[in-house]
């Protein structure tokens, strides 16, 4: 029987940075994604909030904001009016996180190269 030798290169780092550009160039999809998730359970009483999410918010660094003088207070305390959302809550990333997570999660690992989770 023949003597089988084999040999193999892991290049950690350029993996390590194959990975970082991957997440790099994904980003800025996942956060938009995960932004107008957050913004369908958001308080929509005249459209500032949603609106200063989307000026405020740095996409390519996965930093959402949201921008008013209000947003911390009414993001944690009172009643969300639902006349023109009828999904508005408190806390509305927790409500999308709750409802969406699974799809952050498949297309977060798309951009960084894999496959379904």
């Amino acid at each position: 029987m023949p003597d089988v030798t084999l040999k193999l290169h892991f290049d950690a780092a350029a993996r390590v940075k194959a990975l970082r550009d991957r997440w790099r160039d994904g980003l800025p999809e996942l956060s938009a994604q995960v932004l107008a998730d957050c913004n369908a359970f958001a308080r929509d009483d005249t459209g500032r909030l949603i609106a200063s999410a989307r000026t405020a918010s740095d996409l390519t660094t996965g930093k959402l904001i949201w921008s008013t003088g209000y947003a911390r207070r009414v993001y944690y305390t009172g009643t969300p009016s639902q006349a023109r959302n009828p999904n508005a809550s408190l806390r509305w990333c927790e409500k999308a996180k709750a409802a969406r997570l699974p799809e952050w999660t498949k297309l977060a690992a798309q951009k960084l190269g894999g496959g379904e989770t």
